[in-house]
Protein backbone atom coordinates (compact mmCIF):
# COMPACT_ATOMS: atom_id res chain seq x y z
CA UNK A 1 0.00 0.00 0.00
CA UNK A 2 1.60 3.29 -1.31
CA UNK A 3 1.67 6.23 0.91
CA UNK A 4 0.80 10.09 -0.45
CA UNK A 5 2.84 12.54 1.04
CA UNK A 6 1.49 16.01 0.66
CA UNK A 7 3.85 19.18 0.55
CA UNK A 8 2.83 21.60 3.16
CA UNK A 9 3.53 25.54 2.05
CA UNK A 10 4.75 27.66 5.14
CA UNK A 11 2.18 29.91 5.77
CA UNK A 12 5.19 32.40 6.55
CA UNK A 13 5.76 32.84 2.83
CA UNK A 14 3.90 35.46 2.05
CA UNK A 15 3.91 37.31 4.59
CA UNK A 16 7.78 37.52 4.86
CA UNK A 17 7.28 38.50 1.22
CA UNK A 18 5.46 41.20 1.94
CA UNK A 19 8.08 42.40 4.46
CA UNK A 20 10.83 42.21 1.40
CA UNK A 21 8.44 44.32 -0.56
CA UNK A 22 7.68 46.96 1.84
CA UNK A 23 11.54 47.21 2.75
CA UNK A 24 12.40 47.73 -0.93
CA UNK A 25 9.48 49.95 -1.60
CA UNK A 26 10.92 52.09 1.43
CA UNK A 27 14.28 51.88 -0.07
CA UNK A 28 13.74 52.59 -3.18
CA UNK A 29 11.30 55.92 -2.27
CA UNK A 30 14.67 56.67 -0.30
CA UNK A 31 16.39 56.93 -3.21
CA UNK A 32 14.35 58.77 -5.12
CA UNK A 33 14.02 61.86 -2.33
CA UNK A 34 17.43 61.60 -2.06
CA UNK A 35 18.09 61.94 -5.66
CA UNK A 36 17.27 65.32 -6.10
CA UNK A 37 18.52 66.23 -2.56
CA UNK A 38 22.35 65.08 -3.81
CA UNK A 39 21.56 66.63 -7.21
CA UNK A 40 20.49 70.35 -6.28
CA UNK A 41 23.05 70.37 -3.29
CA UNK A 42 25.95 69.39 -5.42
CA UNK A 43 24.71 72.47 -8.12
CA UNK A 44 24.75 74.65 -4.70
CA UNK A 45 28.09 73.33 -3.97
CA UNK A 46 29.60 74.47 -7.22
CA UNK A 47 27.41 77.20 -7.31
CA UNK A 48 29.19 78.74 -3.64
CA UNK A 49 32.58 77.80 -5.08
CA UNK A 50 31.79 80.24 -7.69
CA UNK A 51 30.47 82.75 -5.43
CA UNK A 52 33.58 82.65 -3.45
CA UNK A 53 35.31 83.67 -6.61
CA UNK A 54 33.03 86.93 -7.77
CA UNK A 55 33.15 87.93 -3.80
CA UNK A 56 36.39 87.97 -3.68
CA UNK A 57 37.05 89.95 -6.83
CA UNK A 58 33.56 92.46 -6.03
CA UNK A 59 35.28 93.15 -2.28
CA UNK A 60 38.23 93.95 -3.82
CA UNK A 61 36.96 96.62 -5.81
CA UNK A 62 34.49 98.07 -3.85
CA UNK A 63 36.82 98.07 -0.66
CA UNK A 64 40.22 97.11 -1.69
CA UNK A 65 41.00 94.01 -0.66
CA UNK A 66 39.58 90.93 -0.43
CA UNK A 67 37.42 89.41 2.63
CA UNK A 68 38.26 85.76 4.24
CA UNK A 69 36.67 83.21 4.16
CA UNK A 70 36.38 79.90 5.09
CA UNK A 71 36.24 77.81 1.88
CA UNK A 72 39.60 75.81 2.10
CA UNK A 73 39.62 73.02 4.34
CA UNK A 74 42.14 73.50 7.86
CA UNK A 75 42.81 71.72 10.19
CA UNK A 76 41.74 72.58 13.65
CA UNK A 77 44.40 73.71 16.14
CA UNK A 78 44.81 74.78 19.36
CA UNK A 79 44.86 78.52 18.31
CA UNK A 80 41.01 77.39 17.21
CA UNK A 81 39.88 75.92 19.73
CA UNK A 82 41.35 78.96 22.48
CA UNK A 83 39.28 81.93 20.35
CA UNK A 84 36.47 79.27 20.17
CA UNK A 85 36.17 78.96 16.84
CA UNK A 86 33.25 76.04 15.34
CA UNK A 87 34.86 73.12 13.79
CA UNK A 88 31.85 73.48 10.90
CA UNK A 89 33.28 76.44 9.28
CA UNK A 90 35.89 74.84 8.03
CA UNK A 91 34.78 71.46 7.81
CA UNK A 92 31.89 71.89 5.85
CA UNK A 93 32.27 68.87 3.14
CA UNK A 94 31.69 70.27 -0.40
CA UNK A 95 31.70 67.50 -2.93
CA UNK A 96 32.91 69.82 -5.78
CA UNK A 97 36.74 69.66 -4.08
CA UNK A 98 38.18 70.46 -7.77
CA UNK A 99 36.73 74.22 -7.34
CA UNK A 100 39.26 74.71 -4.51
CA UNK A 101 42.12 74.86 -7.34
CA UNK A 102 40.12 77.50 -8.77
CA UNK A 103 39.75 79.66 -5.81
CA UNK A 104 43.32 78.78 -4.84
CA UNK A 105 44.43 80.46 -8.24
CA UNK A 106 42.13 83.04 -8.13
CA UNK A 107 44.29 84.33 -4.64
CA UNK A 108 47.08 83.78 -6.56
CA UNK A 109 46.02 86.13 -8.85
CA UNK A 110 45.05 88.60 -6.21
CA UNK A 111 48.24 88.36 -4.21
CA UNK A 112 46.01 87.29 -1.04
CA UNK A 113 47.27 83.80 -0.11
CA UNK A 114 47.37 85.26 3.38
CA UNK A 115 44.32 86.49 3.14
CA UNK A 116 42.34 84.58 6.63
CA UNK A 117 45.62 85.25 8.50
CA UNK A 118 45.52 89.27 7.92
CA UNK A 119 42.12 88.92 8.53
CA UNK A 120 41.20 86.33 11.22
CA UNK A 121 44.03 85.49 12.66
CA UNK A 122 44.73 89.00 13.58
CA UNK A 123 41.71 88.67 15.59
CA UNK A 124 43.21 88.98 19.33
CA UNK A 125 45.26 91.68 18.58
CA UNK A 126 42.43 93.81 16.91
CA UNK A 127 40.39 93.09 20.15
CA UNK A 128 43.17 94.28 22.43
CA UNK A 129 43.25 97.36 20.73
CA UNK A 130 39.55 98.08 20.85
CA UNK A 131 38.58 98.16 17.36
CA UNK A 132 34.55 97.89 17.39
CA UNK A 133 33.81 99.99 14.67
CA UNK A 134 35.10 98.73 11.15
CA UNK A 135 32.39 100.14 8.30
CA UNK A 136 30.12 98.08 7.00
CA UNK A 137 30.84 95.79 4.10
CA UNK A 138 29.39 97.40 0.91
CA UNK A 139 26.86 94.20 0.79
CA UNK A 140 25.40 95.38 4.15
CA UNK A 141 22.73 97.91 5.06
CA UNK A 142 23.95 100.87 5.73
CA UNK A 143 20.87 103.04 7.30
CA UNK A 144 21.07 105.01 10.66
CA UNK A 145 19.56 102.56 12.67
CA UNK A 146 21.70 99.58 11.06
CA UNK A 147 24.77 102.08 11.70
CA UNK A 148 24.21 104.26 14.50
CA UNK A 149 26.51 102.25 16.95
CA UNK A 150 29.19 103.27 15.26
CA UNK A 151 29.05 106.90 16.16
CA UNK A 152 29.61 105.91 19.66
CA UNK A 153 33.23 105.87 21.23
CA UNK A 154 32.16 102.87 23.75
CA UNK A 155 29.39 100.84 22.17
CA UNK A 156 27.23 98.52 24.30
CA UNK A 157 24.35 96.66 23.42
CA UNK A 158 20.98 97.51 22.91
CA UNK A 159 19.30 96.52 26.51
CA UNK A 160 15.48 97.47 26.89
CA UNK A 161 15.18 97.93 30.60
CA UNK A 162 11.85 98.14 33.12
CA UNK A 163 13.14 99.04 36.59
CA UNK A 164 11.39 97.81 39.60
CA UNK A 165 8.52 100.33 41.14
CA UNK A 166 10.10 102.72 43.66
CA UNK A 167 6.92 102.23 45.62
CA UNK A 168 6.83 99.01 45.74
CA UNK A 169 10.69 99.34 47.30
CA UNK A 170 9.59 101.18 49.78
CA UNK A 171 6.90 99.30 51.21
CA UNK A 172 9.05 96.35 51.28
CA UNK A 173 11.68 98.11 53.22
CA UNK A 174 9.14 99.16 55.63
CA UNK A 175 8.10 95.73 56.47
CA UNK A 176 11.47 93.66 55.59
CA UNK A 177 14.03 96.32 56.27
CA UNK A 178 15.53 95.77 53.36
CA UNK A 179 17.20 99.02 51.66
CA UNK A 180 17.43 97.16 47.90
CA UNK A 181 14.88 94.55 48.20
CA UNK A 182 14.30 94.11 43.90
CA UNK A 183 15.06 91.10 41.96
CA UNK A 184 17.44 91.81 38.81
CA UNK A 185 16.54 89.49 35.84
CA UNK A 186 18.32 89.15 31.94
CA UNK A 187 15.96 88.03 29.14
CA UNK A 188 17.92 86.65 26.61
CA UNK A 189 16.72 85.78 22.65
CA UNK A 190 17.69 83.30 20.21
CA UNK A 191 18.95 83.34 16.91
CA UNK A 192 17.94 85.48 14.38
CA UNK A 193 15.79 87.94 17.09
CA UNK A 194 15.54 90.25 19.34
CA UNK A 195 14.73 91.56 22.67
CA UNK A 196 11.23 92.35 21.04
CA UNK A 197 10.54 88.74 20.97
CA UNK A 198 10.31 89.13 25.02
CA UNK A 199 9.41 92.90 25.21
CA UNK A 200 6.64 92.75 22.24
CA UNK A 201 4.89 88.87 23.86
CA UNK A 202 6.09 88.50 27.31
CA UNK A 203 6.73 91.56 29.35
CA UNK A 204 2.80 93.21 29.13
CA UNK A 205 2.18 90.18 31.14
CA UNK A 206 4.68 90.48 33.38
CA UNK A 207 3.62 94.04 33.64
CA UNK A 208 -0.53 92.92 34.63
CA UNK A 209 0.88 91.54 37.72
CA UNK A 210 1.60 93.55 40.78
CA UNK A 211 4.64 91.31 41.44
CA UNK A 212 5.87 92.54 38.46
CA UNK A 213 7.17 96.04 40.76
CA UNK A 214 9.55 94.23 42.45
CA UNK A 215 11.67 93.35 39.37
CA UNK A 216 14.07 95.20 37.14
CA UNK A 217 13.79 93.21 33.86
CA UNK A 218 16.68 93.90 31.39
CA UNK A 219 15.64 92.50 27.90
CA UNK A 220 19.05 92.18 25.95
CA UNK A 221 19.42 92.53 21.94
CA UNK A 222 22.64 89.99 21.37
CA UNK A 223 25.70 91.19 19.52
CA UNK A 224 24.74 91.22 15.79
CA UNK A 225 21.32 91.83 16.21
CA UNK A 226 18.27 94.02 16.42
CA UNK A 227 20.00 97.51 17.25
CA UNK A 228 23.06 96.18 18.95
CA UNK A 229 26.78 96.51 17.31
CA UNK A 230 27.84 94.26 14.64
CA UNK A 231 31.68 94.57 14.54
CA UNK A 232 33.22 93.09 11.34
CA UNK A 233 36.57 92.47 13.58
CA UNK A 234 34.55 89.99 15.82
CA UNK A 235 33.78 86.79 15.57
CA UNK A 236 30.90 86.62 17.71
CA UNK A 237 32.05 83.51 19.89
CA UNK A 238 30.16 82.41 22.90
CA UNK A 239 32.91 84.17 24.77
CA UNK A 240 32.22 87.52 22.91
CA UNK A 241 28.39 87.42 23.82
CA UNK A 242 29.06 86.56 27.22
CA UNK A 243 31.75 89.57 27.35
CA UNK A 244 29.40 92.10 25.70
CA UNK A 245 26.70 91.37 28.05
CA UNK A 246 28.75 91.61 31.26
CA UNK A 247 29.62 94.71 29.91
CA UNK A 248 26.46 96.12 28.61
CA UNK A 249 24.59 94.67 31.11
CA UNK A 250 25.62 93.29 34.21
CA UNK A 251 28.48 95.73 35.05
CA UNK A 252 26.64 98.73 33.36
CA UNK A 253 23.80 98.15 35.73
CA UNK A 254 25.73 97.04 38.83
CA UNK A 255 24.08 93.74 38.97
CA UNK A 256 25.03 91.56 42.16
CA UNK A 257 22.83 89.50 41.39
CA UNK A 258 20.21 88.13 38.99
CA UNK A 259 18.02 85.75 37.45
CA UNK A 260 18.54 84.49 34.25
CA UNK A 261 15.61 83.89 31.28
CA UNK A 262 16.59 82.52 27.61
CA UNK A 263 14.83 81.20 24.37
CA UNK A 264 16.70 78.96 22.12
CA UNK A 265 20.36 79.67 21.06
CA UNK A 266 20.06 81.96 23.85
CA UNK A 267 20.13 79.29 26.18
CA UNK A 268 23.86 78.22 25.43
CA UNK A 269 25.02 81.45 26.49
CA UNK A 270 22.70 82.51 29.37
CA UNK A 271 24.66 78.79 30.83
CA UNK A 272 27.93 80.06 30.44
CA UNK A 273 27.04 83.70 32.43
CA UNK A 274 25.36 81.45 34.57
CA UNK A 275 28.77 79.59 35.25
CA UNK A 276 30.65 82.81 34.92
CA UNK A 277 28.90 84.67 37.71
CA UNK A 278 27.62 81.18 39.36
CA UNK A 279 27.43 83.34 43.35
CA UNK A 280 25.60 85.79 41.36
CA UNK A 281 22.81 83.68 39.13
CA UNK A 282 19.33 83.36 41.49
CA UNK A 283 17.61 80.81 39.04
CA UNK A 284 18.56 79.83 35.07
CA UNK A 285 15.12 79.29 32.95
CA UNK A 286 15.94 77.34 29.56
CA UNK A 287 12.96 78.23 26.96
CA UNK A 288 13.32 75.21 23.82
CA UNK A 289 17.38 75.13 24.72
CA UNK A 290 19.18 72.77 21.82
CA UNK A 291 20.90 70.81 24.46
CA UNK A 292 23.49 67.86 22.94
CA UNK A 293 25.56 65.31 25.10
CA UNK A 294 28.81 67.04 24.87
CA UNK A 295 31.35 64.60 23.13
CA UNK A 296 34.03 64.77 20.07
CA UNK A 297 32.36 65.54 17.44
CA UNK A 298 28.96 66.81 18.73
CA UNK A 299 29.38 70.22 16.09
CA UNK A 300 28.47 68.12 13.33
CA UNK A 301 25.92 66.52 15.00
CA UNK A 302 24.20 69.61 16.04
CA UNK A 303 24.64 71.19 12.14
CA UNK A 304 22.68 67.95 10.78
CA UNK A 305 20.38 67.50 13.30
CA UNK A 306 19.16 71.00 13.32
CA UNK A 307 19.60 72.12 9.73
CA UNK A 308 20.39 69.13 7.60
CA UNK A 309 20.44 69.41 4.00
CA UNK A 310 16.56 69.01 2.82
CA UNK A 311 14.92 70.66 0.07
CA UNK A 312 11.38 70.71 1.79
CA UNK A 313 9.45 72.44 3.92
CA UNK A 314 10.60 75.68 2.06
CA UNK A 315 12.35 76.93 5.73
CA UNK A 316 14.37 73.90 6.07
CA UNK A 317 15.73 74.28 2.36
CA UNK A 318 16.37 78.32 3.24
CA UNK A 319 18.30 77.20 6.65
CA UNK A 320 20.04 74.84 4.86
CA UNK A 321 21.78 77.41 2.19
CA UNK A 322 22.01 79.62 5.43
CA UNK A 323 24.08 77.50 7.20
CA UNK A 324 25.84 75.10 4.69
CA UNK A 325 26.45 77.85 1.86
CA UNK A 326 29.08 80.88 3.21
CA UNK A 327 28.91 83.08 0.17
CA UNK A 328 24.94 81.79 -1.25
CA UNK A 329 24.18 82.88 2.32
CA UNK A 330 25.83 86.37 2.02
CA UNK A 331 23.44 86.38 -1.78
CA UNK A 332 21.03 86.18 0.65
CA UNK A 333 21.40 88.79 2.78
CA UNK A 334 22.47 91.10 0.18
CA UNK A 335 19.33 90.91 -1.39
CA UNK A 336 16.96 90.83 2.24
CA UNK A 337 18.84 92.00 5.15
CA UNK A 338 20.68 94.82 2.58
CA UNK A 339 17.35 95.81 1.54
CA UNK A 340 15.02 95.53 4.35
CA UNK A 341 13.63 99.19 4.34
CA UNK A 342 12.48 98.16 0.94
CA UNK A 343 10.94 94.63 1.88
CA UNK A 344 9.43 96.93 5.14
CA UNK A 345 7.47 99.29 2.96
CA UNK A 346 6.47 96.94 0.19
CA UNK A 347 4.95 94.77 2.42
CA UNK A 348 3.01 97.56 4.40
CA UNK A 349 1.72 98.51 1.19
CA UNK A 350 0.77 95.14 -0.12
CA UNK A 351 -1.34 94.00 3.15
CA UNK A 352 -1.82 97.70 4.53
CA UNK A 353 -0.79 97.10 7.76
CA UNK A 354 0.97 99.71 9.72
CA UNK A 355 3.57 97.41 11.05
CA UNK A 356 5.45 94.22 9.81
CA UNK A 357 5.96 91.42 11.92
CA UNK A 358 8.65 91.70 14.26
CA UNK A 359 9.54 88.32 13.89
CA UNK A 360 10.40 88.57 10.41
CA UNK A 361 11.96 92.05 10.65
CA UNK A 362 14.68 90.58 13.26
CA UNK A 363 15.66 88.30 10.97
CA UNK A 364 16.29 91.32 8.25
CA UNK A 365 18.93 93.55 11.17
CA UNK A 366 21.40 91.44 10.94
CA UNK A 367 24.56 91.33 9.25
CA UNK A 368 25.93 88.33 7.04
CA UNK A 369 29.29 87.77 9.15
CA UNK A 370 27.39 88.51 12.61
CA UNK A 371 24.90 85.97 11.83
CA UNK A 372 27.36 83.44 10.11
CA UNK A 373 29.86 83.15 13.00
CA UNK A 374 27.06 83.48 15.56
CA UNK A 375 25.51 80.58 14.24
CA UNK A 376 28.10 77.96 13.73
CA UNK A 377 30.49 79.46 17.10
CA UNK A 378 27.60 80.16 19.51
CA UNK A 379 24.80 77.68 18.04
CA UNK A 380 26.94 74.72 16.83
CA UNK A 381 30.05 74.80 19.10
CA UNK A 382 28.34 76.30 22.21
CA UNK A 383 26.62 72.82 22.63
CA UNK A 384 29.97 71.49 23.71
CA UNK A 385 30.50 73.70 26.65
CA UNK A 386 26.74 73.13 28.15
CA UNK A 387 27.59 69.97 29.86
CA UNK A 388 30.23 72.12 31.67
CA UNK A 389 28.56 74.97 32.40
CA UNK A 390 25.66 72.44 33.77
CA UNK A 391 27.99 70.84 36.10
CA UNK A 392 29.41 74.11 37.81
CA UNK A 393 25.60 74.95 38.33
CA UNK A 394 24.51 71.71 39.77
CA UNK A 395 27.52 71.20 41.73
CA UNK A 396 26.61 74.73 43.29
CA UNK A 397 22.85 73.61 43.58
CA UNK A 398 21.76 76.54 41.48
CA UNK A 399 17.85 76.01 40.52
CA UNK A 400 17.96 75.03 36.20
CA UNK A 401 14.55 75.02 34.60
CA UNK A 402 13.76 73.85 30.77
CA UNK A 403 10.54 74.04 29.05
CA UNK A 404 10.10 72.21 25.87
CA UNK A 405 7.40 72.22 23.55
CA UNK A 406 6.75 68.59 22.05
CA UNK A 407 6.03 69.70 18.85
CA UNK A 408 9.03 71.41 18.80
CA UNK A 409 10.45 71.01 14.98
CA UNK A 410 13.65 73.95 15.21
CA UNK A 411 14.78 71.91 18.39
CA UNK A 412 14.33 68.22 19.15
CA UNK A 413 11.68 67.62 21.77
CA UNK A 414 13.85 65.50 23.53
CA UNK A 415 16.88 67.80 24.22
CA UNK A 416 15.12 68.60 27.48
CA UNK A 417 14.47 64.80 28.66
CA UNK A 418 18.24 64.23 27.55
CA UNK A 419 19.27 66.85 29.89
CA UNK A 420 17.25 66.26 32.78
CA UNK A 421 18.69 62.29 32.16
CA UNK A 422 22.40 63.26 32.51
CA UNK A 423 21.22 66.17 35.07
CA UNK A 424 19.14 64.75 37.63
CA UNK A 425 18.37 68.38 39.34
CA UNK A 426 17.42 69.86 36.22
CA UNK A 427 13.15 70.25 36.17
CA UNK A 428 12.04 70.32 32.91
CA UNK A 429 7.98 70.88 31.63
CA UNK A 430 6.91 69.49 28.54
CA UNK A 431 4.48 71.50 26.82
CA UNK A 432 1.76 70.02 25.35
CA UNK A 433 1.07 70.90 21.67
CA UNK A 434 3.61 73.62 21.67
CA UNK A 435 6.37 74.29 19.23
CA UNK A 436 10.15 76.28 19.13
CA UNK A 437 7.89 79.25 19.77
CA UNK A 438 4.44 78.83 21.17
CA UNK A 439 6.19 77.33 24.03
CA UNK A 440 6.07 81.29 24.97
CA UNK A 441 3.68 82.54 22.52
CA UNK A 442 -0.04 82.01 22.85
CA UNK A 443 0.63 80.83 26.51
CA UNK A 444 2.50 84.42 27.93
CA UNK A 445 0.02 84.40 30.86
CA UNK A 446 0.70 81.18 32.55
CA UNK A 447 4.38 81.51 31.36
CA UNK A 448 4.42 84.93 33.51
CA UNK A 449 3.09 83.33 36.16
CA UNK A 450 5.52 80.10 36.03
CA UNK A 451 8.76 82.80 36.43
CA UNK A 452 7.03 84.58 39.10
CA UNK A 453 6.96 81.35 40.73
CA UNK A 454 10.10 80.37 39.88
CA UNK A 455 11.94 83.70 40.87
CA UNK A 456 10.18 83.57 44.31
CA UNK A 457 11.31 80.10 45.20
CA UNK A 458 14.85 80.97 44.23
CA UNK A 459 15.06 83.60 46.45
CA UNK A 460 13.93 81.65 49.48
CA UNK A 461 15.96 78.56 48.66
Amino acid sequence: MSTMVVAKIPTSLPLSSSILLRKWTRKCTKILISAPNFLVFSYLDFLDSVFCVVYKYLDLLMEGEASPCYCRSKNKSDEDQEIGISETLHGRPNKLKEMIDLIQFVEKLLNINKVFEAGYGDFKEKKKVGIHRLGNRWSDCGCDSCTSWMKVDDPKLHVVVKEASSKAMREDSKENGNTNSSENVIFIHGILSSSSFWTKTLFPKLYESEKCDNYNMFAVDLLGHGKSPKPRDNLYTLKDHVEWIEKSVVSEFGLNSFHLVAHSMGSIIALALAAKHSKSVKSITLVAPPYFPSKDGVEFTVINSLTPKRLWPPEAFLSSVMTWYEHLSRSVCFILCRNHRTWESLIKRLTGARDVNFLFMDMLKITHHSGWHTTHNVLYRGVKHMDKNLDILMKLRKKVHVFMGTRDKSVPPDCGNQMKNKFPEVEVNNISDADHRSVVFNRENVFAQDLFQIWENSTSY
